[in-house]
């Protein structure tokens, strides 16, 4: 798994890219507390180039979500193929992070959230 981050207009966009492997949950907690230590709290999981989502890219996408609404922000996730949609509507992960089909699109809807 590799994983790139963008921040913009105080939205981060965490690139994914390839698939979730034993281990890669390392890389996955420190860009979570990254994202806390600097204070961000909204954010977009690209999944674009991600083939497939096992438990670990799903404990990911979870505790993600809940790190960022603990602090009053939001999570969405946009790009994902149907074999990464499919995993997500039975998990029913896609009932608590929206999902978009494109970055742009999520990060437009991120910016326009009221959060309270």
């Amino acid at each position: 798994m590799r994983l790139e981050s963008q921040i913009h207009d105080g939205v981060c966009v965490l690139r994914l890219q390839g698939r979730f492997v034993t281990g890669s949950d390392a890389e996955l907690l420190s860009a979570q507390n990254s994202l806390k230590d600097i204070g961000i709290a909204k954010a977009v999981i690209d999944l674009r180039a991600v083939p497939y989502i096992d438990s670990t890219g799903l404990a990911f996408v979870v505790e993600l979500h809940k790190s960022l609404a603990n602090r009053g922000g939001q999570l969405f996730l946009a790009g994902a193929n149907q074999r990464v949609r499919e995993v997500l509507e039975m998990t029913r992960i896609g009932e608590i992070v929206p999902l978009f089909e494109d970055v742009e699109e999520a990060e437009t809807a991120l910016r326009s959230e009221v959060l309270c």
